[in-house]
């Protein structure tokens, strides 16, 4: 599915819920600039509520919609701002969207901790894959995002091989172990995974 239809349902779905006082774009999709990589950067404004417990809503108030593949908090970024990251598109694995919940004041009650026992490993893993793999194929300098998720992956490695030696051997972890929709969206990743890393 292409981003803008994806994104534009995304957003009026979530500009529908009471709760919800707006939707805006940003990153490329706001600024025109997307291309078969690029995910969808939506801020939804909660104002008045708490707008870090909204966030933790959002996976399953998109359930009630959307066939929602994986989910995948960013505890980094908390409690200074609240990130949700959806992947629906079974076909275009790149379109992941990213959901950044804001309210006016901004509420700080949820903790990275939280975040982090949300989060299943699987996901995250197939995340940071996407992500690491775009980054290469637009060739940006991602080593070190590679070599910390390959980390991730293999903690009693002791090793730390090229880039494309990570991310091949991730994608061997991730085809093996994802199951449901995961896995079909693990196959959709293949061709990418195939032509960027010779696999």
């Amino acid at each position: 599915m292409q981003i803008e239809v994806l994104g534009n349902q995304i957003s009026a779905y979530l500009n529908a819920l009471p709760q919800v006082k707006g939707c805006r774009f940003y990153g490329s999709l706001e600024s025109g600039t997307f291309d078969e990589y690029s995910d969808i950067d939506l801020e939804v404004d909660v104002s008045g509520l708490d707008n870090g417990r909204f966030a933790l809503q959002i996976p399953a108030l998109l359930a009630r919609k959307f066939p929602i593949v994986f989910f995948d908090f960013a505890p980094s970024l908390a409690p200074e701002k609240y990130v949700v990251s959806v992947a629906i598109d079974t076909e275009n694995p790149f379109g992941i969207i990213d959901l950044s919940c804001a309210a006016a004041p901004h509420c700080r009650t949820v903790s990275r901790e939280e975040l982090e026992r949300q989060n299943d490993p699987l996901s995250h893993l197939l995340k940071l894959f996407t992500i690491n793999l775009k980054h290469l194929i637009r060739g940006a300098d991602c080593r070190r995002d590679i070599a910390k998720m390959y980390r991730k992956a293999f903690p009693a490695s002791g090793r730390e091989p090229e880039p494309e030696a990570c991310l091949a051997e991730v994608f061997r972890l991730l085809a093996a172990r994802a199951d449901g929709r995961r896995e079909i969206y693990v196959r959709a990743l293949r061709p990418y995974a195939e032509r960027a890393l010779r696999l």
